[in-house]
């Protein structure tokens, strides 16, 4: 059963679970549930996990009017925020945050890719005062302007460089070619 970024109320707890969590809204993300031993759990980086378990994947999911969770992934909610407007944070907003946080101090952080995650991620940038350029595929003219009323300082494609030097980037683009194309333009303004 589908489903990786479930709203819901605690209604039942389970053998050595809190019952204080029974009637908590709570929100089920991406990452069901990880071993805790290995060197990626240790290190917070539960997401690669090579024991984990995945809600809508390797575990039923929430297109249900049930779902069973462990307490331990699962994340307290704002009761006044509607599902609907509050679910997107429990994937492209914890993948933005853990990317952001990635990024250190970085003051102009260029977001390759402005989808969900890169949307969420210019606001809370903004809200940071960070300055965004948002980079989308060439011709995305209506999410370059969309990133612009979000608050990015820039909007272009992949393929422009920057109006100035970034202190940081994240890549959310399923394009790997990205990768090298603006790692080989920095080495060749370096070597220049």
């Amino acid at each position: 059963m589908p489903g990786h970024e479930a709203v819901g109320v605690i209604e039942a707890a389970g053998d050595g679970v809190d019952p204080a969590l029974l009637g908590r809204r709570v929100g089920a993300a991406w990452l069901a549930h990880a071993c805790g031993r290995c060197e990626f759990c240790l290190a917070g980086q539960e997401n690669l996990c090579d024991h984990a378990d995945f809600n809508g994947y390797t575990r039923d999911g929430g297109f249900a009017s049930h779902m069973l969770a462990d307490p331990d992934f699962l994340f307290d909610l704002p009761p006044g925020a509607p599902a609907a407007e509050i679910a997107p944070w429990l994937c492209a907003g914890l993948i933005g945050w853990r990317s952001l946080r990635a990024t250190g101090q970085a003051r102009r952080l260029g977001i390759y890719g402005f989808g969900s995650a890169g949307q969420i991620l210019a606001q809370v940038c903004r809200w940071q005062g960070r300055s965004v350029y948002a980079f989308t595929r060439a011709g995305a003219c209506p999410r370059q302007r969309h990133a612009r009323t979000l608050g990015a300082a820039w909007a272009g494609d992949s393929t422009q460089d920057p109006p100035e030097p970034l202190d940081g980037a994240i890549l959310f683009a399923p394009a790997g070619e990205l990768v090298p194309a603006r790692a080989g333009r920095r080495a060749a303004r370096a070597a220049a």
